[in-house]
């Protein structure tokens, strides 16, 4: 299993919002299948660094919240 680089800070305090739109970004790549990895080449997104930061937090709790609870 590969380490991720949430998973090697050793930090409890929640991470600025550059660190979580990373963490959510790299979140995301280790799901993706080649399909996925193709549709996006072909049509493109919308960037994490254009989505707002209140939704890039939501987000980040969403999937990392209760991770950090754990700790």
């Amino acid at each position: 299993m590969r380490t991720t680089k949430r998973q090697s800070r050793d930090d409890n305090e929640e991470p600025d919002i550059d660190t979580m739109r990373y963490d959510l970004a790299e979140a995301e790549a280790m799901n993706m299948g080649v399909s996925e990895i193709i549709d996006l080449l072909l049509n493109g997104c919308v960037g994490l660094e254009e989505t707002p930061d209140i939704e890039i937090k939501d987000e980040w709790n969403e999937i990392f919240g209760d991770l950090n609870d754990e700790s």
